[in-house]
């Protein structure tokens, strides 16, 4: 089992909300919390929102990464999936 001490604030945060079944291994199912994390610095992309900014952020659920942009659009990218 994952230990939830080593995990991320946002990470632990979506754990405790929505449970630790297939944690890192199954992402982006119904039910799952979404959240984001930062990227590290050395490795990021354009953002495909449109903004034509580097992606900043990464699109997590479940603990598996399923898409990377920059913060905005992660932001919206959350709060669509977790508030309908």
């Amino acid at each position: 089992m994952t230990d939830l001490n080593l995990m991320s604030p946002a990470a632990r945060s979506a754990a405790m909300r929505g449970g630790m079944d297939g944690w890192g291994q199954v992402g982006g199912l119904p039910g799952q919390i979404r959240y984001h994390e930062p990227v590290d610095s050395k490795s990021r992309r354009l953002c495909g929102c449109g903004c034509r900014r580097r992606a900043t952020h990464r699109g997590m659920a479940n603990g598996v990464c399923l898409t990377m942009g920059c913060d905005l659009s992660m932001r919206r990218w959350v709060k669509e999936a977790n508030h309908g």
